[in-house]
This record gives C-alpha cells, structure tokens and sequence, in this order.
C-alpha cells in the first residue's frame, strides 16, 4: 500500500511538473501535454489488462505489459487472493456434493424403511396427537379397511368398535386391546398404540386368530385326552377297589371283570400309543424313503380287514393299479391304511361295503377308503382330524377308537407333502381320499 501512494505521489508530481514547464513554454507545451497523456493512459492501461484478463488461463502473457511497480504489486495480491477464492470455491463444491449425497443416502433410507413397514404382516398407523391418521402400510388396508379418503381422519372413525374407541381416548395405553377386525368378523385382531416422536402416535395391529384357534385346540386337546383316560382307569379303579374289599358278588365271575379291565387297559394303551405316534411324526425328521408296492401292501390290508371285521362280514373289495411304488416309510404307509379301514370297519354297519382303491394320475397317485357307514355331518369334517375330536362321543368309545387315527393319518401325508380329502353324506356313506406328490410315485422296476 505504501508502495502505490509513493508511486502514484512522485508520478502526480511528475505530471504537474511536465504541465507547468509546458504552460510556460509555448514551444514545448504540446510534447509536454502528449508524455504526460501517455503516462496517464500507461497507467489505465496497466489497470485495464489487470482487471480484463485476471481472469484468463494464459494471463501470464499479460504480465510483462504491466511495469510499475505499484501495478505488479497488485496483480500480486489479486492472484494470491484469487487461489484462495478458487480453493475457497472447490470446497464449497465439495461441501455441497458431501449435502447432497447425505440427503440422497437419508431420503433412500427413508424410503427403505418406510417400504419396510409397508411389507409388515402386521397392520400400523401413524397417528398424530388428536388420533388423526397421517400414514398407514398396506396390511392396514386389508385388516382395518384404510384408504387414501380415510387421510386425516380420526382412527376412532375407521374402526367404530366401542372397545377401541375407549382405548383410543386414553392417555396411557399399557396394554394391547383385541376386537373383531371392521373388514371380517372372523378375524380377532389385537392392538396397541404407542406414542413416539413429537407427540405422535403409531397403532400395532396383529392378527392373532389363527393363535386364539389353536390355544382353542390346545385346550381342547387337554380336556379330551384327560376324559379319555380318566374314563377307562375310572372303570380299572372301580374293580380293583370291588376285589380289594372283596364286594364282588358271586354271580359275576373273577374272569368277565378281569376281560373288562383287561379292555379298559387296552384302550389306554391304544391312545399312549396313538400320542407317542403323533409325537414322534410332530418331532422326528423323516427316516429314509424306502420302495413300498402298494398293491401288495393293500392286498394284506384287505385279508386283515376280512379279519377285523369278523361277524360283521363287510364286503371289503381292493381295486388296486399294480406296477407302482411309493417312496416313503413302510411304517408310516402301513398306519395311514390301518387308520383309515379300520374307522371304515368300526363305522360301517354290519354287511356294508368298504372299498380300497389305489390308482396313478398325471398330477400324482390316490388311495381312498370308500364305505356305506353311518357318514359325517358337514360342520364336522373340518374338525374331524383333530385330535381327541367326535362326531359322536358314545357311539366312538363303544366302537372302541382312540379318537387320534385320523390326526396321524393327516400328520403321515404332511410329512410326505400330500393331503387328506374328506366327502361325506350323514347316513350314506363317507370316502377319505389320500393324495400323494407325484415325484414319490414310481414304476415297479422289478
């Protein structure tokens, strides 16, 4: 700085010098008035190519044009400050670059959970702190009925169970609340709301029906089996109790109650089995698949079928496709047919007709059980396979089934990836039809 006004002072002094001696001497004026413009426009033409061209690439061709020392002083500076401008420049740049890429990642992040919860089976809604909807995913839409006109309403609107809208109202929410679903009555659905963020709240909606059904099951189960066992060790109790205190009476003979209590233990027996059975298939993996021939195994089927069902003398007919076997355990295989004609035998009046039949289609191959028995009641045969389940509990204890040959009848073809049919007519007749993949189906290769 002290540089430029020194400068600028001694060339001020120059140029009033050269305009004072060319005042006074005429002759010398013009070429006096001319070096003193060409100084001045040096100098502008020095400030000129300093401010036009700093900004060029090549600017270094410039330089040699500017002389003064002031001049060069300053361009010094302005390219200083210049770099610093561009580094100051490039970071911004990056700045921004590393703002937008943050942005990006935080909206993809967004977008990814939000598309998250969207995929949940479970139903939520984004409330806010007057219960009014401001987002959903698409499990609500088909559990509580949402859709894009129910925005900004109140979720005590959409599900106007008197339940839920008192728990809605609440401040605190502990614990979840559960209410028929507003798109079904058949689904029971249990739900919570949570407040979270900025006042906000968020419903929790599950479908716990298929849980309540089998808690149901599982109660049942229990219930059954103990009635089922009490029963029969009641009966066993009751004798051992009569011979201990020797109240038998002399007309009943020591050797008709030991048949009753030798029965009763049978029929225990058979259901400890029958649930060691069912255990085991719930629990074990498979064993190896061996070739079953199915014809033959049918055949023996029928010949102790002819056998169970002595003086009732069923018609047991066997309509068998031979040159087929079935991968699968010869044990498991041997229980499924053993169930299914035995309940055939035992439900069927005496003299009916009981059909085998085992055929091979494109899809896969088929046994069915055909008989002309007492049949089963529509409400009925979607429960039929559970365990310990009676259509008719007298007419099943004195027939003498354990109640679990169809559940591991239905467990056996699980196991195999196949599936039980069930068609039945109250006081016609009924046929149990067994469907096998058709990959365990192969041509006898003897």
């Amino acid at each position: 700085m002290r540089l430029w006004i020194t400068e600028c002072f001694f060339v001020a002094i120059g140029l009033f010098v050269l305009i004072v001696l060319g005042y006074v001497s005429g002759v010398l004026s013009v070429f006096l008035y001319a070096v003193a413009g060409l100084a001045a426009c040096a100098y502008l033409a020095q400030l000129f190519l300093i401010t036009r061209f700093f900004d060029l690439d090549h600017q270094s061709r410039f330089e040699r044009l500017i002389f003064s020392p002031s001049a060069r002083h300053l361009l010094k500076r302005l390219q200083t400050s210049r770099t610093s401008i561009d580094r100051l420049e490039v970071r911004i740049e990056e700045l921004e670059i590393q703002a937008k890429t943050r942005k990006e990642k935080m909206v993809s992040a967004a977008r990814g959970f939000r598309d998250s919860l969207s995929a949940l089976p479970d139903s939520l809604v984004a409330l806010d702190q007057n219960n009014r909807i401001e987002w959903w995913n698409l499990a609500a839409e088909n559990t509580l009925g949402l859709s894009s006109s129910d925005e900004g309403k109140r979720i005590e609107v959409i599900i106007g169970v008197e339940q839920f809208q008192k728990y809605a109202s609440r401040t605190l929410m502990e614990d979840p609340i559960e209410f028929s679903s507003p798109t079904s009555t058949d689904v029971l659905l249990s739900a919570q709301i949570t407040p979270f963020g900025n006042r906000q709240r968020l419903l929790h909606a599950r479908d716990i029906t298929r849980v309540r059904q089998l808690e149901k099951v599982r109660q049942d189960f229990v219930a059954n089996a103990s009635h089922e066992l009490r029963t029969p060790l009641t009966v066993v109790h009751g004798y051992l109790e009569s011979l201990m205190d020797n109240k038998i009476d002399e007309a009943t003979p020591l050797p008709s109650l030991l048949n009753r209590m030798y029965q009763q233990t049978t029929r225990i027996k058979g259901i400890v089995e029958d649930m060691l059975t069912l255990s085991r298939l719930e629990q074990e993996p498979g064993p190896d698949a061996q070739a079953v021939d199915m014809a033959q195994l049918l055949d023996g089927a029928r010949q102790e079928a002819e056998i169970l069902s002595g003086e009732k003398r069923h018609e047991i007919t066997l309509q068998a496709e031979s040159g087929y076997v079935l991968q699968s355990n010869p044990e498991d295989i041997r229980s499924l047919i053993s169930n299914l004609t035995s309940n055939a035998i035992r439900y069927t009046a005496p003299q009916g007709k009981i059909v085998l039949n085992w055929r091979v289609e494109r899809e896969g191959a088929f046994f069915s059980v055909t008989d002309t028995g007492i049949g089963i009641e529509p409400e009925h045969i979607s429960r039929i396979t559970e365990r310990f389940y009676r259509v008719d509990v007298a007419r099943s204890r004195d027939s003498g089934g354990t109640g679990l040959g169809l559940a591991i009848v239905k467990h056996v073809l699980v196991r195999m990836g196949g599936d039980l049919s069930i068609t039945s007519k109250s006081g016609i007749g009924s046929t149990f039809t067994c469907f096998f993949p058709i990959d365990l189906v192969h041509r006898d290769a003897a």
